[in-house]
């Protein structure tokens, strides 16, 4: 298992990068790899997900099995066709419904977080406003 990833931060041209079930906490390296459009990051320690903000290019994403509450980074992420959220620390999906790209055929996972899932609830409003733009979430 690896924790440092520094040593990538130079690969510019990487297009897909698995790190599935690692020990990595500082995804800071990540920040300068913007011809990215497959990310694994699924079960690792990571809680700040900014330095993805300009990863534009991202068209699957798997934060999946992480500590994450702010997915607020998400938001300018517009071309994501596949997202994995499951098994986090979030508490609001507000970014996913200001992501103007998300939209028919995209599919998110959110289950294992700590969304308020009763009708009327902000978080179920989002869950249904994504629904109503042809996403596909799973809760």
């Amino acid at each position: 298992q690896i924790s440092d990833i520094s040593p990538l931060s130079n690969l510019t041209s990487l297009t897909g990068l698995d790190l599935d079930g690692n020990q990595i906490s500082d995804i800071s390296p990540l920040s300068n790899l913007t011809n990215l459009t497959r990310l694994g990051l699924l079960e690792n320690q990571i809680s700040d997900i900014s330095p993805l903000s300009n990863l534009t290019g991202l068209t699957r994403l798997d934060l999946g099995g992480n500590q994450i509450s702010d997915i607020s980074p998400l938001s300018n992420l517009t071309g994501l066709t596949e997202l994995w959220l499951d098994g986090n620390q979030i508490s609001d999906i507000t970014p996913l419904v200001e992501n103007i790209g998300l939209g028919t055929g995209d599919e998110v996972w959110l289950e294992d977080n700590n969304l308020n899932l009763s009708e009327g609830s902000e978080d179920m409003e989002n869950i249904r406003a994504l629904e109503d733009r042809g996403v596909e979430v799973y809760y």
